[in-house]
C-alpha cells in the first residue's frame, strides 16, 4: 500500500493557500451573491426610496431591493449560516456536556434568528405594496 501524501490546501508556485480558507471564501462568496451583491455592482441601486415625505430603506416591489435591504439580507443569511455551522460543531464536542448544549443553543438561536429576519423583510415588502 502506498503512502500518499495529504493535500494542504490549494497550491501555486510555492504559495499554499489553506483548505480552511478556501471552504470560508466559497461561503463568503456564496452569502455574497446570495445576498444580491452582483445586483448591486451591476445596477447601482438607490440607498433609499423617497416615498411622499419619508424615505423608505425598503425597495417596494419584490424583484427590486437597495443597498440597505442586501445588507440586512447579508447579515440574515450569514447569522443563519453561522448557526448552522455552530450547531455542527455541537455535535463535535464530546468531552463536555454543557458546552456542546450551549453550542447547540446559540446555534439554533442564530439559525432562528436569520430565517426570521430573511422572512420579515420578505413580510415588510408586502406590507409596503399592499
Amino acid at each position: 500500500m502506498s503512502k500518499r501524501r495529504r493535500s494542504r490546501g490549494v497550491q501555486f508556485k510555492g504559495f499554499r493557500i489553506p483548505n480552511n480558507a478556501v471552504a470560508w471564501g466559497a461561503v463568503v462568496f456564496s452569502l455574497f451573491v446570495l445576498s444580491g451583491g452582483v445586483y448591486n455592482i451591476l445596477e447601482s441601486p438607490p440607498i433609499y426610496i423617497p416615498y411622499g415625505n419619508r424615505y423608505l430603506t425598503l425597495h417596494p416591489y419584490l424583484s427590486e431591493q437597495t443597498v440597505y435591504e442586501s445588507i440586512f439580507v447579508f447579515i440574515c443569511n450569514s447569522a443563519a449560516f453561522l448557526g448552522l455551522w455552530l450547531s455542527h460543531r455541537s455535535a463535535q464536542v464530546a468531552y463536555d456536556r454543557s458546552k456542546a448544549n450551549r453550542w447547540l443553543m446559540l446555534g439554533i438561536g442564530l439559525t432562528l434568528a436569520g430565517v426570521s429576519g430573511s422572512y420579515l423583510i420578505i413580510e415588510m415588502k408586502r406590507a409596503i405594496l399592499g
